[in-house]
């Protein structure tokens, strides 16, 4: 028997046909994420999303020798960004990325009704443009609609609802809409009341559990007698993770065109010391754990700019990538090309998040050349890690000697080095096909009995090992603690300065 697993990430979407329980990647098909530039920012293209993944199901299941025993479809998608739905089940305006920048006013409105601190102690994570409510809040004042009649699904529950007609809401992505009572488990009537959205929110199901058959009108389309049941995975770091077999007390490095370091916890972190660092707090999708989860917004889509700024094709990107693996361990050509960039092209993350933040590039000159400028392009990312992984290890008194990779970096031999020299760390790249879609066709085989958690074992087939190289590795703290933190600290105190000035100067016109 199969399952397919879809992937719905910022880039590219991704479905996957696994056979079970073996966990075999048999066929796949991909396409590049639909958006939209409105007049007021980026919008995912929802329309032409749910097309192409219909027609790419289509596809799959049709070119399939074994179509009659496909036994589920698993969602996972990136967090935040969603749809209201009206009672026709029809989109009522836009589906916003998750780091458009539009509802940073959205913020004030917030703010207006409750403190930081308080949504910290119901959500567990910090207030920020990025999330769920404040997308709701922006359509509704911008839209014409009756928040009454209408529901909010993220991407993942919407495809599903598609797919199904059944509305149902999945904890982790839920955990990312700062509407969700941590604590509770449940959506948070004291939220959603103080902004008159009692009636907006579905019901909750497990992670990875079956929602319903795959509706009558796609099942005839396919051709395929046999009933498909549809579930949602949840958030796509998460499911990544269980590809990875997270445990407790492990980290987790998922990299794409964002970047994250996830813990598992056996508890949620709410202290204040959290919430000033902007670590964010989540249900994960199995085995009754919290997540603590930095998300660092410009991991992947730093080395997309850099291939887009300087005209550079993928062959000629992995000809660099093959020129420099050679020198890093060459200790006189990395002094004598010290470049200093700190990579908040998005904006920035954790410890001091700042959605207005800007890059920064120190120390290039005439005689640059793009392997100098894509060396310091990787390791800003891997400094930018080490600030927040340090954070992370402050705040919850732990060290973690080894960390796991999955996604974009765990194929890039020189980013992983990189994060082995610059962290100080083992790093262990679980180069996993397509971890996203595997991680959800594990969790939902697990939560509908497909399969057998104990039996499925992760072969060391996928696993290289990095060790970091301990003269370079000095070398790095060096350029860290002299050049990285205090271009970061500079850098940190002009712009909340800046925010500062301009929110002053708002208010004196008002």
């Amino acid at each position: 028997m199969y399952s397919i697993g879809i992937d719905i990430g910022t880039t590219n979407c991704k479905l996957c046909v696994f056979e079970l329980p073996s966990l075999k990647l048999v066929d796949s098909v991909a396409f590049q994420t639909p958006k939209v530039i409105s007049e007021y920012g980026s919008d995912f293209d929802i329309t032409s999303l749910y097309k192409q993944l219909e027609k790419a199901i289509i596809t799959l299941i049709g070119s399939s020798s074994q179509a009659q025993n496909v036994k589920n479809i698993v969602i996972a998608s990136v967090g935040e960004s969603g749809v209201l739905i009206n009672e026709k089940g029809e989109v009522v305006g836009p589906a916003i990325t998750w780091y458009d920048t539009r509802t940073k006013k959205n913020v004030a409105e917030i703010n207006q009704k409750f403190t930081d601190d308080e949504l910290y102690a119901i959500t567990g994570i910090p207030v920020h443009s990025n999330y769920s409510l404040t997308k709701i809040l922006w359509i509704r004042k911008n839209i014409d609609l009756d928040i009454d009649k209408v529901k909010w699904l993220c991407i993942a529950e919407y495809m599903a609802y598609k797919l199904t007609d059944v509305k149902r809401a999945e904890p982790s992505l839920a955990s990312r809409t700062l509407v969700y009572d941590l604590k509770n488990h449940c959506w948070s009537q004291k939220i959603a009341s103080a902004f008159a959205l009692n009636h907006l929110f579905c019901d909750l199901v497990q992670s990875g559990k079956n929602i319903a058959k795959l509706k009558p009108a796609l099942a005839q389309k396919l051709n395929c007698s046999q009933s498909i049941m549809v579930s949602i995975g949840g958030h796509d770091h998460m499911c990544g993770s269980i590809a990875a077999e997270l445990k407790p007390g492990e980290i987790l490095n998922s990299t794409g065109t964002t970047e994250g370091l996830l813990l598992l916890r056996n508890q949620a972190n709410f202290d204040n010391g959290f919430l000033d660092s902007h670590l964010s707090n989540g249900q994960y999708v199995i085995d009754d754990l919290y997540t603590l989860y930095a998300s660092l917004p410009s991991a992947g889509y730093s080395i997309e700019w850099f291939k887009r700024s300087f005209s550079v094709s993928d062959d000629e990107f992995n000809q660099l990538i093959d020129s420099l693996l050679g020198k890093l361990t060459d200790l006189p050509y990395l002094k004598a090309n010290l470049s200093i960039f700190i990579p908040h092209l998005r904006g920035s993350g954790p410890p001091k998040r700042n959605i207005d933040a800007k890059g920064l590039w120190y120390g290039f000159d005439e005689n640059s050349t793009l392997s100098n400028i894509l060396l310091a392009v990787f390791q800003g990312l891997c400094f930018e890690l080490k600030n927040t992984l340090t954070t992370i290890e402050q705040l919850t008194a732990s060290y973690h000697p080894i960390i796991k990779v999955i996604g974009a970096a765990a194929k890039n031999p020189l980013w992983l080095q990189l994060k082995a020299d610059i962290l100080g760390r083992e790093i262990i790249s679980c180069n996993i096909k397509e971890a996203v879609c595997k991680g959800a066709v594990m969790l939902a085989g697990y939560q509908n009995h497909y399969i057998d958690k104990n039996s499925d074992k992760q072969s060391d087939n996928y696993l290289v090992r990095y060790i970091p190289n301990l003269q370079i590795n000095h070398y790095y703290n060096s350029v860290f603690k002299h050049y990285y933190q205090p271009f970061f600290d500079l850098k940190n105190r002009l712009e909340f300065q800046s925010k500062k000035d301009n929110k002053d100067e708002s208010v004196s016109m008002l």
